[in-house]
């Protein structure tokens, strides 16, 4: 059985290092902390660990040892993945390591601090997936999904190189274009995509969409709304699988509907990005979208629930909302409705325009787990006032009778939910003020 170990943000998987160089050991360790436990070790054990589920180890030219340990490890444990750090380059060794069965080869120090993307793209390549694709959406308009869309597909596109491309699937009028500061230029549109779908290789890829100051390609809605008549859903989905062929990530702004168009993007997507804000019209959407992907049969752990706009103060009413939707990863981004407006009206992302406020690093955040499934533990100590992210845990939540949905209030009762929560306050002060006024009365109650 897995072990793991515990951390504040989430469970952490076992990863063994091999090699002496201090500084590489601390500058890999601090690399995927947030999702491996690293433990250092000299030799190979004789009885293999049966959690072990990542090696790391050093390569400075002692090519025949480190292929005698490769081996060693493989004999013990088939299919535990293999990341040689390669401190110098030699094509040879990485040829004949890569026959001996390594995973991958990581080069230092420039590739050290982004271990956990080449992992995370390595193993979708092994699935037989490239690209990740994230949907983010909502049922209900204004809840601040383009907002949200465009600049995590800016913080994607920095932890991917350049290679994550934006997609507005916000029919019919989406405003990607006009938050990059773009609309004004002539655009590579979704239909110009359609009609070259046959005709597209890596390079035509690159030099027809549309790119950003920052890297960012878009690929963005036409501005004759007849052009959008010619697209499905079977040719949405084709669309984004060719996108992922040649991008790292693909971010989709949906629209706010459950049209074939918005089901065929949910469908492709690995991560299913509910957007909410704190009121109760918008966690009634969520509940709706919740008990949707449950009947198309969406994975559990693709949905991501981001709460927009939430204020510094704690709400216990609010968290205990938020649990009963039972979302296992659920982000938080602070209220700043100027700086994101600041940041429109200059026609910039947060990252070039803010970068060091707590709303950029929350969003920073949340692109670290989209990707890499995981968030850097260096952000926690910015968070401040406001928790940016949360694993939700059982005994924070209503216990479910049956299912994984069976604890949250049904759409109806949502509203009494919230109701009943303000009653038992109310009477609460009520009963207070009663006994301030009058204590004989509540002495002679008691």
């Amino acid at each position: 059985m897995s072990q793991v170990y515990s951390t504040n943000l989430m469970m952490l998987k076992r990863a063994l290092y091999f090699g002496h160089d201090a500084d590489l050991k601390e500058a890999v360790r601090v690399s995927v902390l947030s999702k491996y436990f690293l433990e250092p070790l000299d030799d190979v054990p004789h009885i293999w660990p049966d959690d072990v589920q990542l090696v790391l180890l050093e390569y400075h030219g002692d090519a025949q040892a480190v292929l005698e340990k490769v081996n060693q490890i493989l004999t013990l444990a088939k299919g535990v993945a293999i990341y040689l750090l390669l401190k110098e380059k030699n094509a040879d060794f990485i040829i004949e390591a890569n026959h001996q069965g390594v995973t991958g080869f990581i080069e230092c120090p420039s590739e050290v601090f982004n271990i956990l993307s080449i992992l995370h793209m390595q193993d979708r390549r092994q699935k037989g997936k490239n690209g990740n694709v994230s949907a983010l959406f909502s049922l209900k308009g204004g809840v601040g999904c383009t907002a949200l869309a465009t600049n995590l597909a800016g913080h994607l596109n920095t932890l991917t190189e350049g290679r994550t491309v934006l997609v507005d699937m916000n029919m019919p009028l989406g405003d990607t274009a006009l938050y990059l500061n773009m609309e004004g230029q002539r655009l590579y549109t979704l239909t110009d995509f359609v009609y070259n779908l046959n005709r597209f290789d890596e390079n035509l890829v690159y030099k027809s969409l549309s790119r950003h100051e920052s890297g960012l390609y878009l690929l963005p809605l036409p501005s004759e709304v007849t052009e959008l008549d010619s697209l499905n859903g079977e040719l949405i989905k084709t669309i984004i699988n060719v996108l992922r062929r040649y991008f790292d990530h693909v971010v989709i702004d949906c629209a706010c509907d459950l049209s074939d168009l918005t089901l065929n993007c949910l469908d492709e997507a690995d991560n299913i990005v509910l957007v909410a804000e704190p009121s109760l019209s918008s966690f009634r959407a969520v509940n709706t979208a919740i008990k949707l992907s449950q009947k198309l049969g969406y994975l559990k752990e693709s949905l991501k629930l981001v709460v927009n706009r939430c204020n510094c103060e704690h709400d216990d009413m609010l968290e205990e909302v938020i649990a009963s939707l039972e979302v296992s990863s659920v982000a938080r981004v602070a209220n700043d409705y100027l700086g994101f407006n600041d940041s429109l009206k200059e026609g910039r992302l947060l990252n070039q325009y803010k970068p060091e406020s707590i709303v950029n690093l929350q969003l920073l955040g949340i692109a670290n787990m989209l990707h890499n499934g995981s968030v850097p533990l260096e952000l926690q100590d910015a968070q401040n006032s406001v928790s940016m992210f949360k694993r939700s845990k059982n005994h924070h939540r209503p216990k479910a009778k049956t299912g994984w949905l069976s604890g949250l209030p049904g759409l109806p009762d949502l509203v009494s939910f919230f109701s009943q929560k303000k009653a038992k306050q109310s009477t609460a002060l009520n009963s207070a003020k009663t006994s301030a006024i009058n204590p004989s009365n509540a002495a002679g109650n008691v």
